[in-house]
């Protein structure tokens, strides 16, 4: 005997059926996914941000799961609970599945990360502006001290709800600015949607609103799930590459209520200890002296090592010119020379270097397996010969394989470090590679084309003109971008990696926005130790080198004078790009001669903001690039993000904050919009000047 699901499930599909036979009606079996989460002044309602849809033939309300990451202040069920106005009691969450009705605590802290399910029921609601949308209302929430729409949506519901959401409903169409510390919003709309028919005809009894995380893919988000990936991208209207966001949410279509176990991610590491620099007045000429023993080490143990390569090589090189000998010969009867195991250059001269000779550590079913190995007669072809039309920067050129846009990049150096990296990375802000080619001593990296360039070149067109300028919202997102890139390295790389070579040269702009993605890892290094500090003191993650790489105006201090590898040094380079993106200068220019510390005049003014003040407010306007649009340039958000540039180039690397701390504050300040200098026709004209007041 069939089910009642099964009945009900026929019964839809029938309807539906007839309702196409006598009308127009069309199912649709998709909600539109939602990925504008910062805009918060554009209500996106075609993208469904405002709420997903009643579509027809949709039932009224149905059951739900809504999924939730445990993490302070709200990691006990209970607290949980009270925030989505859910039972405690009814809160899965692992290993026993259901820990409150267990008889567990349901005050009891669950481990930070630990994902949970939240039943609950979905019901389509008419909303102001005659709008119908799927929803499940939480308890009233009370507006705390520095909260803004975006923060409440992103942070304090992890993306369950969304700032244009919240404006219509909870503020009833009020500006954002509105919102006070201590103002209850209610209600505050949280996202499901319930099956269509052909959705349940299907199979599917819930729709589980997932909540996705920064690591996320959607082929392990579905495999987690136990589903498709083709479901789940239909049911989010997703198209190839399948490219999904943190803080936005995704449909999970399944047939029965999900396993919690199944669903857990493996926890991040843990965020890197800083580098212990020396404190004045405490053992620094001892610190600085361990830094200097363990450099002149390692320069001693390279110095070794690179005598006894060199002799192994030449034995090698000897044995190899007998065999490279015989293979020419062979190759000129089969007409092959010169394929792509060509003579490779070297420091010590010319040699046979085969692809499986070149990747010592990769072996090449590891790279076939996750990359393509293109001939360099398809390369030729994409790229009309490497035409100078093709040309779009250094060594880099624009290619097309079937249609589909690539970039190709010529060099000469030793790639396997950086192969081995960008092969098993896989990141939004990061640039992806598709492949290489190995041809008469080169290399050819293939990888993503972004169609709008370099931020350097961005920033430097729009001075003068020739292309339009970032709105200062389009920059905190370039910003956020960068920093959530970097955060993947360093907190999800396993081991973590320091790119060691962050620039506005190597921050890349693609897709609407634009969004940003870092380029660049042939100075990356991975950090597979710790070292201790002296007196006891916090392991700090780092590692040495004799070799300094990197671009001019970026390289922190700490690298630069003692070769210390470690995430700050990244932090650091992010913060001089945060500079260019609010002055819109070259960081050469911002630097000056590089001598002492550059950023004096910058902490100074920092220090004076605590003071207000209308002449600190003009230097710090005069601060700001000058081709901003008017309007688009809040200044609180200038204030905020001028502080945390001011922590990001600090001296001391453990005065600096992490990349994980640093995307956060950027994510928060995405969601300023207050006073702006130029917003009102009394607004006096900002000053073009250069500003090197500010900065020497």
């Amino acid at each position: 005997m069939a089910s009642s699901h099964d009945l009900t499930a026929m019964l839809l599909l029938l309807f539906s059926i007839l309702s196409g036979v006598l009308t127009p009606l069309q199912v649709q079996a998709q909600q539109p996914y939602g990925s504008q989460i910062a805009d918060c002044t554009n209500q996106h309602n075609s993208s469904g941000l405002l709420g997903y849809f009643c579509g027809a033939g949709s039932a009224p309300s149905c059951p739900t799961f809504l999924t939730f990451t445990a993490r302070a202040p709200r990691s006990s069920p209970a607290s949980i609970g009270t925030l989505l106005g859910a039972d405690p009691a009814t809160v899965l969450a692992p290993p026993n599945e259901q820990a409150a009705a267990a008889g567990a605590d349901a005050d009891a802290p669950l481990p930070a990360g630990t994902r949970v399910l939240v039943p609950a029921t979905c019901a389509c609601t008419a909303t102001p502006g005659d709008g119908r949308f799927y929803q499940r209302n939480a308890s009233t929430y009370v507006a705390a001290s520095g909260d803004t729409l975006l923060i409440i949506a992103n942070d304090t519901f992890q993306g369950l709800t969304s700032c244009q959401a919240l404006e219509v409903q909870a503020l009833r169409g009020a500006p954002p600015q509105s919102l006070q510390a201590g103002q209850p919003l209610a209600p505050v709309p949280l996202r499901c949607a319930c099956p269509t028919a052909a959705q349940a005809a299907a199979g599917a009894r819930f729709l589980v609103t997932y909540l996705v995380d920064v690591s996320d893919e959607l082929a392990a988000v579905a495999a987690r799930f136990g589903v498709d990936a083709a479901t789940v991208a239909e049911a989010n209207q997703l198209q190839p590459p399948f490219t999904i966001f943190p803080y936005t949410t995704l449909l999970i279509p399944v047939a029965a209520q999900p396993n919690v176990s199944r669903i857990q991610t493996p926890p991040p590491p843990p965020p890197p200890p800083p580098v212990v620099a020396p404190a004045p007045g405490k053992k620094s000429g001892s610190r600085v002296g361990v830094y200097i023993g363990v450099a002149v080490a390692v320069v001693a143990v390279a110095t070794i090592a690179s005598a006894g390569a060199f002799l192994a090589l030449r034995a090698r090189r000897r044995r190899a010119g007998a065999v490279l000998a015989g293979a020419e010969v062979v190759a000129k009867k089969e007409g092959k020379a010169g394929d792509d195991t060509a003579a490779t250059s070297s420091g010590f001269g010319e040699f046979s270097l085969s692809t499986s000779e070149a990747f010592s550590s990769i072996s090449v079913t590891d790279i076939k397996s996750s990359l393509k190995v293109y001939t360099y007669a398809e390369l030729k072809a994409a790229t009309d010969d490497f035409s100078p039309d093709r040309n779009i920067g250094g060594s880099v050129y624009r290619a097309a394989f079937n249609g589909d846009a690539a970039a190709v990049e010529v060099v000469d150096r030793n790639v396997s470090t950086e192969v081995d990296l960008m092969r098993k990375i896989n990141h939004l802000n990061l640039i992806r590679l598709i492949g290489l080619c190995h041809h008469r001593g080169r290399w050819y990296l293939v990888t993503e084309y972004a169609e709008h360039g370099a931020l350097r070149d961005r920033l430097l067109a729009a001075a003068t003109g020739a292309a339009a300028p970032l709105t200062w919202a389009q920059r905190v997102q370039v910003a956020l971008d960068v920093a959530e890139g970097l955060r993947y390295l360093h907190e999800y790389a396993r081991p973590p990696w320091v790119h060691m070579d962050v620039s506005s040269g190597s921050v890349l702009l693609a897709g609407d926005g634009p969004r940003a993605k870092l380029r660049g890892f042939g100075a990356a290094r991975a950090i597979t130790g710790a070292t201790a500090g002296a007196d006891g003191e916090e392991e700090a993650l780092f590692t040495m080198t004799s070799r300094i790489a990197g671009t001019r105006g970026y390289i922190a201090p700490e690298y630069l004078e003692h070769g210390v590898v470690s995430p700050k040094a990244d932090v650091y380079s992010l913060g001089v790009v945060l500079l260019e993106l609010v002055t819109g200068r070259d960081a050469e220019e911002l630097v000056g001669d590089g001598v002492g510390d550059p950023f004096v005049a910058l902490r100074e003014l920092v220090e004076e903001l605590d003071g207000g003040g209308g002449a600190v407010l003009q230097r710090l306007e005069e601060l700001v690039d000058p081709v901003l649009p008017a309007g688009s340039c809040p200044q609180d958000a200038v204030v905020m993000v001028v502080r945390l540039i001011e922590r990001c180039v600090r001296q001391d690397p453990a005065r600096r904050p992490t990349t994980g701390a640093v995307a956060q504050r950027l994510l928060k300040l995405s969601g300023v919009s207050v006073l702006s200098w130029r917003n009102s026709p009394e607004s006096p004209p900002r000053s073009s000047g250069s500003g090197k007041g500010l900065m020497y």
